[in-house]
């Protein structure tokens, strides 16, 4: 039987991990912000979001292995003014910055996430095999940076995919 594969979100010093459908980015250090914190149009120079981590989770075990993992988005994004960058890591760090204001730049989330496409994904590290759950995948970092040319409001979502291989 396939395993239940989900997307779990890392916060604070523990971290606390918490089951996402959906990231938004913002300006601390939570899960599911909703319009607090959110991200801050500078006047002049960049301000970011505090980055954001997460990882794919097996809540239930694959039925042989989970592996072949991979991310990637539909090559655009349609925020004006504003890049979403994305790498990955073996351990956690903490989001750091100004609450309210700009997170501190991240030295993971480096590569724009719009390289990263169906036909070109990001590779990720780690794999799970049955019986186990657990997490599967090393962390994946992304942090926003807004320049004067962002644009106020709300706006559209936007889809990152994660890919795996269950054998």
């Amino acid at each position: 039987m396939a395993a239940t594969v989900v997307v779990k979100q890392s916060v604070g010093a523990g971290p606390s991990d918490t089951t996402i459908t959906n990231c938004r980015f913002n300006t601390d250090d939570t899960v599911n912000p909703g319009t607090t914190n959110p991200l801050v149009k500078p006047s002049a120079g960049t301000n970011r979001s505090f980055w954001k981590t997460v990882y794919l989770n097996a809540d239930t075990t694959p039925s042989g292995t989970i592996n072949n993992c991979k991310i990637y988005s539909d090559g655009t994004i349609s925020w004006t003014g504003v890049t979403v960058y994305l790498g990955s890591a073996t351990a956690y760090t903490q989001a750091t910055g100004t609450a309210g204001t700009s997170g501190d730049d991240s030295a993971v989330a480096t590569a724009a996430i719009t390289d990263f496409t169906s036909g070109a994904p990001k590779s990720l590290t780690g794999s799970i095999d049955n019986p186990s759950t657990g997490k599967i995948t090393d962390y994946v970092v992304m942090q926003t940076d807004l320049t004067t040319s962002a644009v106020a409001g709300a706006l559209a979502a936007e889809t990152i995919t994660f890919q795996y291989d269950e054998t």
